[in-house]
């Protein structure tokens, strides 16, 4: 089937009370373990990359192999840059056919993110891409964006409300106590804070920093209304520890397609977990 837009992806989601991984690959071997996990899942899916990892493959070759995969798979999918803090970055993802992308100007004033959420929704708009922002400091290290402790600060209800009007993003994603990265001792989430801005907010409610999140969590989250949440450390663990394991066990095999498919196998367990704890098995149309 056609790519199918985020924000359709996650407003079914909403209706139905089950949220949508975004796995954040790492290069096409990971990017084809997350398609095939959901699709043999029944599962809609968001495969996320990062700015960092989009200039390592390049750009159009990016697009060039990653959106016809997503175009001949039988289940809803898309392709989403995740926060990204360039103006002129996110342009040019835009023009070489991204469908879906974050700006994150969570670290300016109220009003410069407000300004330049706008300025990329409405370059998209002609285009229909859908887009993604972000309000408060969502802790940890994303890539090579870094929010301490120190500068965090969750997002308020009242600007929530502005932000989402005024911009019109297609989803929202608002700081509430997770952070990226592994977590160090357990998270001190707001929810009722997620519940108020659910009231408020017509864009569907993003969760960011989900690896580690306990299940109770995860379903808490998604039953405030959390409808997107973003996989990015589990994917480069699984990945990372995979390798190690095969080669440690391995020392002597000196063929790349058996560990190839260790690692594709490690990623995809990795997938099945997440899928069954969003509720996502089986909601593909």
């Amino acid at each position: 089937m056609s790519i199918v837009s985020l924000k359709e992806m996650l407003s079914r989601a909403t209706q139905e009370k089950y949220a949508i991984g975004a796995f954040n690959i790492v290069n096409h071997l990971t990017a084809r373990a997350v398609m095939d996990a959901c699709i043999e899942k029944k599962s809609p899916v968001i495969i996320q990359m990062s700015v960092k990892t989009v200039k390592q493959m390049g750009l159009e070759e990016t697009v060039r192999t990653i959106i016809p995969m997503l175009e001949s798979a039988p289940i809803p999918a898309t392709l989403h840059l995740d926060h990204c803090t360039d103006v002129d970055f996110a342009k040019a993802c835009i023009d070489a056919g991204f469908p879906s992308i974050m700006i994150d100007a969570s670290k300016k004033s109220l009003d410069e993110n407000i300004r330049i959420t706008q300025e990329i929704k409405a370059y998209g708009a002609a285009k229909g891409v859908c887009v993604e922002g972000e309000l408060g400091a969502i802790t940890g290290v994303e890539e090579d964006i870094v929010v301490s402790d120190d500068d965090g600060r969750l997002a308020d209800v009242d600007s929530s409300e502005k932000y989402t009007k005024e911009t019109g993003v297609d989803a929202f994603a608002p700081a509430i106590g997770t952070a990226h990265g592994l977590y160090k001792g357990d998270p001190i989430i707001d929810f009722d804070r997620l519940q108020d801005i659910r009231k408020i907010s017509s864009s569907p409610l993003v969760i960011h920093g989900g690896t580690g999140l306990s299940d109770d969590t995860f379903r808490k989250l998604i039953q405030l209304g959390g409808s997107k949440i973003n996989i990015s450390t589990a994917v480069k663990i699984a990945y990372l520890t995979s390798i190690r394991s095969f080669l440690n066990e391995n020392p002597d095999v000196s063929e790349p397609l058996k560990l190839d498919a260790y690692v594709t196998s490690a990623i995809k367990d990795m997938v099945y977990k997440h899928i069954s704890l969003f509720g996502s098995e089986g909601k593909a149309w």
